[in-house]
């Protein structure tokens, strides 16, 4: 698939415009950041995907909202469609990322984006007062069975990430992460201080960063608890929760 690169302060994402495309969107800082590029520069139908488990209170509903609204007001971008799921506790990973490949096996769309990121530098996260879950370790770590097309990607484990870790194939590092043409990771290689630079360069520190919630605590469902590894990382990278 074509895709047109564009250098957003240094965070090079490759536009798809010949289709539509679907995103899956948590309602976090990610996320959030890539659907407002992607509503601002793309004209195609916009598929927009969350996933929950039935586990949780559903108090992510109202950000997601909130970031769809917000990426839509500041960019007058209307042409998106929404697609909200539930799963068993015991089975959201492999819901999540079964819901993305039926969107893309029934060619509701042509290519799915994703906002994962990097950790931040080793010596960093290992300071946070707690740590990340062994799923969330294994689903950012630098050595991904990636469950939609299980392609292994042979770089360092999570564990060992430095200042840098490119993302390599071969010994050939890439910019971001392309999988089958059909899953683009254009985030892959940036950590939550890159989000915060882009954020900055793209003048939504004070729009749209206040509606995004990052925070995986169920006791705080109006706010951050500013304590989880998650509430953490944001710190590290905004100075600041950006509530």
């Amino acid at each position: 698939m074509d895709l047109e690169y564009t250098d957003f302060n240094g965070v090079t994402i490759g536009l798809y415009k010949d289709g539509p495309i679907g995103v899956g969107v948590s309602g976090g800082a990610d996320s959030a950041v890539l659907l407002y590029i992607l509503m601002a520069n793309i004209s195609h139908p916009i598929h927009i995907y969350n996933m929950w488990s039935t586990k949780r209170k559903n108090i992510f509903g109202k950000n997601l909202d909130a970031v769809i609204e917000k990426c839509s007001q500041l960019t007058s971008n209307t042409n998106y469609i929404v697609h909200k799921f539930q799963s068993e506790p015991d089975e959201s990973i492999e819901f999540y990322f079964n819901m993305l490949t039926d969107a893309l096996n029934k060619k509701e769309v042509d290519m799915i984006y994703l906002g994962i990121t990097s950790f931040p530098p080793r010596e960093v996260f290992l300071k946070f007062d707690c740590q990340q879950p062994d799923w969330h370790n294994e689903f950012r770590s630098g050595e991904v069975d990636h469950p939609l097309f299980g392609l292994t990607i042979p770089v360092d484990k999570a564990d060992d990430f430095g200042e840098s870790c490119p993302i390599s194939i071969d010994g050939k590092p890439l910019d971001s992460l392309t999988l089958d043409t059909r899953a683009y990771i254009p985030l892959f290689n940036h950590n939550k201080k890159d989000i915060a630079k882009l954020y900055k360069h793209l003048d939504l520190e004070k729009t749209l960063l206040p509606v995004t919630r990052s925070c995986e605590t169920d006791e705080h469902p109006d706010s951050h608890c500013g304590k989880c590894w998650w509430c953490q990382e944001r710190i590290w990278a905004f100075g600041n929760l950006g509530e």
